[in-house]
C-alpha cells in the first residue's frame, strides 16, 4: 500500500509519503510536488526524504490536541510528523494503524508519572541534592571545615553547602518552584493519546 499527503503549509515536512513499508518526510522541490499524483510512477525524490522503515519503528503516538505524530524507533530516537490539520493527522495515523498490522492498537490517557518522567526525576535528584548539601552546610555552619578536592558530585554538595543554610535552602524553594511549574504545565498537556506498539 502507498499514499501521500502534501502539506504546503508545513515547514518542517511539505510531504509525508508511506510506501513499501517505509514512511519518507520531508521537503522536496515544488516542482516534485506539483508532478506528484496517485499515478506517478518516478519516484525518485524519495531518496532525498528522511525515510523510516516500518523495521525500525517500536512506537508510534497520536496524542490529541497537539500537531505531531511522534515515532519512536532504533536506540532511543524518535522523530516527529508534523501536521497542523487535524483531520489528516488523524488520516495518516489511520492508515498507518491498517498499513503496520503486526503493531497492537490501544489508546488511553498516559500515567501521569510516565508522562511528566523528566520532571518527576528533576524534582527527586533536586530534592537529594538539597538534602545532603543541607546536612554539609549545618555542618560547616557548626565549625566542621571540608577541603574541595577533584571533581564529582561530592565536590558539587560542598560547593552549595559553602553558600550557607540560607541560601541553600532559598536556592533549594527557588529551584523547587521552577520545576513544580514545569511539572503542573506538563501535567496539564496530558490528553487522550492512541498508540501503535511492536
Amino acid at each position: 500500500m502507498q499514499k501521500f499527503w502534501k502539506l504546503s503549509q508545513s515547514k518542517s515536512n511539505k510531504l509525508i509519503f508511506i510506501k513499501d513499508q517505509c514512511i519518507y518526510k520531508g521537503n522536496p522541490k515544488q516542482e516534485e510536488l506539483q508532478k506528484l499524483n496517485e499515478h506517478t510512477t518516478n519516484l525518485d525524490f524519495l531518496k532525498n526524504l528522511f525515510s523510516i522503515p516500518y523495521a525500525y519503528i517500536k512506537q508510534i503516538e497520536n496524542q490529541k490536541g497537539k500537531d505531531y505524530i511522534k515515532i519512536f524507533y532504533g536506540s532511543g530516537s524518535e522523530d516527529e510528523l508534523v501536521i497542523k490539520d487535524s483531520n489528516i493527522k488523524k488520516e495518516v495515523f489511520d492508515f498507518l494503524r491498517q498499513d503496520m498490522s503486526k503493531f497492537k492498537y490501544s489508546s488511553g490517557l498516559p500515567s501521569a508519572l510516565k508522562y511528566a518522567k523528566a520532571q518527576f526525576f528533576a524534582l527527586l535528584f533536586t530534592t537529594l541534592l538539597f538534602i545532603a548539601s543541607l546536612y554539609f552546610a549545618v555542618k560547616i555552619e557548626n565549625g566542621t571545615e571540608y577541603e574541595i578536592m577533584g571533581r564529582g558530585i561530592l565536590t558539587l554538595i560542598i560547593a552549595i553547602a559553602n553558600l550557607g543554610v540560607i541560601k541553600v535552602v532559598l536556592g533549594y524553594i527557588i529551584i523547587v518552584g521552577i520545576v513544580c511549574l514545569a511539572l503542573v504545565n506538563r501535567l496539564k498537556s496530558r490528553s487522550e493519546t492512541e498508540f501503535l506498539r511492536r
